[in-house]
């Protein structure tokens, strides 16, 4: 019996480190994320008392080997945006004064291209690492489609707009995760957050700085599994 659990030990850990041995390159991948994520804007709620909505968001991305180090990812992606109720009276007479809205619903479409950084990759000679972790800084394109109920005050009282906006720009993507191979699925699965900072434009339609820094951030959690290109 001591033998044939020795025998058992000893052969997944040749498995496993044959596996190991054959994915030293990293196969090329395609991959499918989900999970929660919100907007950290000008009228997306009050972020010091952490009254923001969160909301679905997902992905998928084609990432190719590089070198040992590196990979290159392209990603596409959809995020669900909206303010939430979380404002009082004054506050949203104040955002209206300025002309902005003060609420709004819609969505976020994105797509960026990112070179990604495997902090202990495989290496031929040593065992690999069961849990990889990697990060990324990139460049991308959304669009935001919303929307937007701007106010207008008359004394004590008001009228309320619906306006469809959207709005274009440039975003710089910072990926950080981690990932665990499964080679029983012929892929991978992982965590990852992702920011996505636009500097130059809004993604909720408001410029009244009412937030810590400048950029619009769409921020994000995704559960991620990729399956392996051979």
């Amino acid at each position: 019996m001591k033998k044939f659990v020795i025998l058992s030990l000893f052969a997944i850990g040749l498995q496993y480190y044959s596996y190991g041995q054959r994915s030293m390159t990293r196969p090329d991948k395609i991959g499918i994320g989900v999970g929660p994520s919100f907007l950290y804007g000008d009228n997306t709620g009050i972020m010091s008392d952490f009254k923001f909505k969160i909301l679905p968001a997902a992905s998928l991305d084609y990432t190719r080997y590089i070198d040992t180090h590196f990979d290159i990812r392209a990603t596409m992606g959809w995020q669900m945006i909206g303010s939430g109720d979380f404002y009082t009276e004054g506050l949203i007479r104040g955002i209206a004064n300025e002309g902005y809205p003060h609420a709004f619903d819609g969505h976020l479409v994105y797509a960026d291209v990112m070179p990604i950084y495997i902090l202990n990759p495989d290496r031929r000679g040593f065992l690999p690492s069961l849990i990889k972790f990697y990060g990324g800084l990139g460049l991308g394109i959304f669009h935001a489609i919303r929307d937007d109920e701007i106010r207008t005050y008359q004394g004590d009282t008001f009228t309320t707009e619906i306006i469809r906006a959207n709005n274009t720009g440039v975003y710089f993507p910072l990926r950080i995760g981690a990932y665990l191979d499964v080679p029983e699925l012929n892929g991978e699965i992982g965590l990852e957050g992702n920011l996505l900072v636009s500097p130059f434009a809004n993604m909720e339609g408001n410029s009244k700085q009412q937030k810590l820094v400048k950029p619009d951030i769409a921020v994000q959690l995704q559960v991620y599994y990729r399956i392996y290109l051979w």
